[in-house]
């Protein structure tokens, strides 16, 4: 905005009453006072010196999950922290403006101040409002479809939204660790036709309903839509039957391991690092006595917090082999990771029964039973899961059928013969494609407000607790 621009009857009135307050060095003032992410703003300086810089500062937060010994979840934490937005110089006049653009950041108030020499002189503020986009309003049946929200959080009011079909109920998306921006995705689930996809909020978990009518916390997103009308078309071929998110590569956490004394000139290790059941891995020791024997023993996490019985780590029997080391004291062992509970796998070197050096394996999830895959109402399907964890971020995976809720299941387990989930539902629906999706949930977090257990987490792609986690998909058809 340059200096003949007219200015609206309200921005002039801000702008010469602060500057007649004389309670700052400066008058800031906005073209707008709230907006989204995204959106383009004027940032004006008014009363200030001549010919004199200053830094704008943009005030807001770092959010993350607070997360007690990779396990237990405290719940969300933020940290105040300050982003420059620019720095200006005032004309003859003591004036300046400049345009910038909404980050991707929190919703909310942030303040935005004009700093001189480390000292605060004027401060304004803007509010980002929640907005969200769909990727596109036509899908083929048991495509995901991907819903991005911006502006969310951090207030209990703002950082809690749950998304519907068919006003249904599916689940929750959160921006905690995203500052503000989270991803979500649900199945296109059927018949072929059209469906309502639409995004709610509430801190308690559940939609409430009356958000655009009788909230006291205004609209979902402003004047932007919260609600999709979307054509789901049939598939030109059958949909993939069952199948895990991509996997990410990652490193298992220190803190999930044994606390043993180990021998700090001998080395064990595994390639690759992380995997589902099935991956093909190789373990390899250096610096051990030449000749040796040397036990490999797989760890499990066993116990069963909900029932008081403490969860421990707990060698299981026959997962790993028996290795001779050479006259240099090493060897290489393949071997194929088995089913097993997720997380963080403890693996550890014993000579003579005594512990030399461990490592570990970070268990990722796959779909090691789906059957059958078709039949009539009523069909007994038998699902069994591996690489769940027993972490209270990732213990509790939550069964989701054509985009309604079914309910959870448990990844820990006192027994050391059940390292994976196992269960068996029923097929209902008409003939057709029908969608069982199994999302990551939140078992218990501490803090009530706002309230995210056991619930489908659908911006787990990135928001959730400590580490990615996959959801996994199957696809049943309904006969005749």
């Amino acid at each position: 905005m340059d200096e003949e621009s007219p200015l609206s009857s309200d921005l002039q009135d801000r702008l010469e009453n602060a500057g007649q307050s004389g309670a700052q060095s400066g008058t800031l003032a906005l073209s707008e006072r709230t907006g989204y992410v995204g959106d383009d703003v004027t940032i004006m300086g008014r009363n200030f010196p001549a010919d004199t810089e200053y830094d704008l500062v943009w005030d807001t937060v770092d959010g993350d999950w607070g997360v007690l010994e990779g396990y237990q979840i405290v719940g969300p934490q933020y940290q105040p922290r300050e982003v420059e937005i620019s720095t200006v110089r005032t004309d003859e006049d003591g004036r300046f403006d400049v345009t910038w653009t909404v980050p991707e950041d929190f919703g909310g108030e942030h303040k935005i101040t004009a700093v001189r020499e480390g000292r605060a002189v004027a401060r304004t503020e803007f509010e980002i409002t929640p907005w969200f986009e769909l990727e596109r309003t036509t899908v083929t049946l048991g495509d995901p479809l991907q819903v991005v929200g911006y502006g969310l959080g951090p207030g209990i009011s703002h950082s809690n939204f749950q998304l519907s079909w068919d006003n249904s109920y599916v689940g929750f998306l959160t921006g905690v660790r995203n500052r503000g921006t989270a991803t979500a995705a649900v199945t296109a689930t059927g018949p072929p036709g059209d469906h309502v996809l639409q995004v709610w909020r509430n801190y308690r978990g559940v939609p409430f309903v009356a958000n655009n009518t009788q909230s006291p916390l205004g609209s979902v997103a402003g004047e932007r839509t919260n609600t999709w009308t979307v054509t789901v078309t049939p598939p030109e071929s059958p949909p993939e039957t069952a199948w895990v998110d991509d996997l990410v590569a990652e490193e298992p956490l220190d803190v999930h391991l044994l606390d043993v004394e180990t021998d700090p000139d001998a080395d064990l290790s595994i390639t690759p690092q992380c995997g589902p059941a099935g991956t093909d891995a190789v373990v390899s020791g250096t610096g051990f006595p030449a000749n040796e024997t040397v036990d490999l023993e797989w760890y499990q996490h066993v116990g069963d917090g909900i029932r008081g019985i403490s969860v421990t780590p707990t060698p299981r029997p026959g997962v790993l082999p028996t290795v001779e080391t050479d006259a240099d004291g090493s060897f290489r062992a393949s071997v194929e990771i088995p089913p097993a509970e997720g997380s963080t796998r403890p693996i550890v070197a014993e000579v003579d029964g005594e512990s030399v050096v461990q490592t570990g394996f970070m268990m990722q999830p796959s779909i090691e039973t789906f059957e059958p895959r078709r039949g009539p109402v009523g069909t007994e399907v038998e699902i069994e899961l591996s690489g769940i964890g027993w972490t209270a971020y990732e213990s509790a995976p939550f069964f989701v059928y054509d985009n309604k809720q079914l309910g959870y299941a448990c990844g820990a387990s006192d027994d050391l013969r059940s390292p994976t989930v196992r269960t068996v539902l029923r097929a209902t629906g008409d003939p057709g494609y029908h969608f069982i999706d199994v999302y990551p949930s939140l078992f218990e977090v501490d803090d009530d407000e706002p309230e995210f257990e056991v619930r489908p987490h659908l911006s787990y792609l990135d928001n959730h607790p400590v580490r990615p986690l996959a959801a996994a998909h199957m696809t049943f058809e309904v006969t005749e």
